[in-house]
């Protein structure tokens, strides 16, 4: 089975069961390709590969760093595989008090030297350093060229988190799609698509995920799958200002409780998520923020 190669903070890889509870999957006769418009990790997509896997995908994120590694693992899989196993035995070779070094060492190249690098080369680097980087964040720092910078992790991993037959089951699954690095809006859209949406969420004032991700741009996601998709889904979140109740027909509408974890050692916070989609079965009624909580 396909599943995330690495931790991502947002991600859905926890959310499984209570999607699936509130009939998440639409049959499989409603639609010929799932479009993942925000990859991130891919947490979805997978759940989608393993449960049907003659459909088709879509992947799609504006993250060109992280778009390289699924095109160069998909299409140049020989060299991307050589260099991901020399990287994973260095660093698991390193004795532990030298980890951190060798992961900054290897960042500096990747955000300085990158150009002498093969495309390949550059995303086995990156994978590597996202399998034990801090938590699972994406950081980018001007001083690093505003490429990928988050810090390295916890030194303590063992040989598991490596594994290259979870690699290769997630390859698998790229194979049966077309990948995209574009705006949200230009992604192509086949028909009888299932589309699908998990966007950098909503936040208190002033604590933007994205600051380039404003309301107007939630706005301007929701119409765009209103208008060019039968059935879509979209996960967001609750913070207390009935945003999406203004915005989307009430019985569209599912709240459900989760807690946010900054990969294994962050703190935990408890949400109110949004899961919004135009299928399957409704509540028996419109269920208000007021009402759920």
């Amino acid at each position: 089975m396909a599943e995330p190669l690495f931790k991502w903070t947002g991600g859905k890889r926890r959310l499984f069961q209570k999607y699936n509870d509130l009939n998440f999957f639409p049959h499989p006769d409603q639609f010929d390709t799932f479009v993942d418009l925000f990859f991130g990790a891919g947490a979805v997509t997978c759940w989608v590969h393993n449960l049907m896997p003659d459909k088709k995908l879509v992947i799609n994120d504006l993250n060109s760093e992280l778009m390289l590694v699924y095109t160069q693992m998909r299409d140049n899989w020989a060299e991307f595989k050589d260099e991901y196993l020399r990287l994973a035995n260095l660093f698991l070779s390193t004795p532990q008090d030298e980890r951190k070094e060798l992961y900054n060492r290897h960042r500096d190249i990747y955000c300085f030297d990158y150009r002498q690098l093969s495309p390949a080369k550059e995303a086995a680097m990156l994978l590597v350093m996202m399998k034990i980087n801090f938590n699972g964040i994406w950081k980018v720092y001007k001083k690093f060229k505003g490429r990928y910078s988050t810090c390295p992790g916890n030194v303590n991993y063992k040989e598991g988190v490596f594994d290259i037959q979870k690699v290769e089951m997630f390859r698998e699954m790229l194979l049966n799609a077309t990948l995209y690095n574009l705006p949200f809006d230009c992604v192509p859209i086949p028909d009888n698509s299932w589309v699908y949406a998990d966007p950098p969420y909503r936040q208190q004032v002033n604590q933007m995920y994205s600051s380039e991700f404003s309301d107007a741009m939630q706005v301007k996601l929701v119409h765009h799958l209103q208008n060019n998709s039968k059935i879509y889904a979209l996960s967001n979140k609750e913070i207390g200002d009935n945003f999406w109740t203004n915005l989307i027909e009430p019985t569209h509408i599912n709240f459900l409780d989760h807690k946010y974890t900054c990969g294994n050692a962050g703190a935990i916070n408890p949400v109110t998520e949004v899961l919004i989609k135009n299928y399957g079965e409704a509540p028996p009624e419109p269920v208000d923020l007021l009402s759920f909580l």
